[in-house]
């Protein structure tokens, strides 16, 4: 018995189990990303700033943010992901919302965009930074599509923060990807995951419980406050004009969430508004 795992184990059924409600289609999970992209969105940057704006989603995934943000009033919104399959969905979903005239789709990796240079006046980017397997060369080429004055909208989860594993709908523990080793984590998803779905059949389990493993492994870069900050100041045609490390509920945390080093782990979001120079 690994007396590690058993531990995470009790600890992980004592926090509540988030619901799995937005993944029963992809309907739904659409409307839970235009749901959080909004609140998100108009906590961190307020209302109206993407009004009459040429706009492009970085890594739209089904496409529920990029419609709220043609909703929000920009003219046009550009919703690029490398995952073809997300497209049609995103399409589908704008249509829905009735604003597909001002939404166009591309699969296109966003390092390497098909848009001419200074071709948008804003970029979003939520919750993607942490996904991006060059995030440093994306940077560059969103610097290089948005127009001088223009704004880069960016939010992220730092890898270290309390749910930064991105294994929350399963694995409920805080900080499970730094209190654990990876053979120890991945013992943890695997019996979570058959906590949870056992009843629907086993071998069921074990292919969430694969999936989930392999999205940790392959689709996150480890991003840290500090290597954003640093790639930021390293690119020289964008300006940091705010920036705010998130804690996970209580706002009266922002001064000590803020503080190096303690910020990689007590930031749930970073937020950060650039302008191209």
């Amino acid at each position: 018995m690994d007396l590690m795992v058993e531990a995470a184990l009790w600890l992980n059924r004592r926090f509540p189990r988030r619901s799995l409600e937005r993944r029963e289609s992809d309907e739904a999970y659409a409307r839970w990303e235009w749901e959080s992209g909004r609140a998100v969105f108009e906590t961190q940057f307020g209302p109206g700033r993407l009004t009459g704006k040429t706009v492009l989603d970085a890594a739209c995934g089904p496409g529920g943010k990029t419609a709220w943000y043609a909703e929000a009033g920009a003219e046009r919104v550009i919703g690029v992901d490398l995952d073809p399959s997300y497209l049609s969905r995103a399409a589908a979903f704008s249509a829905a919302r009735g604003v597909s005239a001002r939404t166009r789709f591309v699969a296109a990796d966003a390092g390497r965009l098909p848009l001419r240079e200074a071709s948008v006046d804003a970029v979003t980017a939520n919750d993607a930074v942490e996904h991006f397997s060059e995030p440093e060369a994306v940077l560059a080429e969103l610097a290089r599509v948005v127009r001088r004055g223009g704004r880069l909208f960016v939010t992220f989860p730092p890898f270290r923060s309390a749910h930064g594993a991105h294994l929350y709908d399963y694995v409920r523990l805080p900080w499970c990807q730094v209190l654990l080793s990876r053979r120890a984590l991945g013992a943890v998803v695997e019996r979570a995951v058959l906590e949870a779905e056992g009843e629907r059949g086993e071998a069921r389990a074990r292919s969430i419980a694969r999936e989930q493993l392999a999205f940790y492994d392959t689709a996150l870069n480890r991003m840290t406050v500090a290597r954003f900050l640093s790639m930021v100041a390293a690119e020289r045609r964008l300006k940091l004009l705010r920036f705010r490390c998130e804690p996970p509920k209580f706002r009266w945390l922002r001064p000590v969430a803020a503080l190096p080093g303690i910020r990689e782990l007590l930031a749930a979001m970073v937020a950060a508004e650039l302008e191209r120079v």
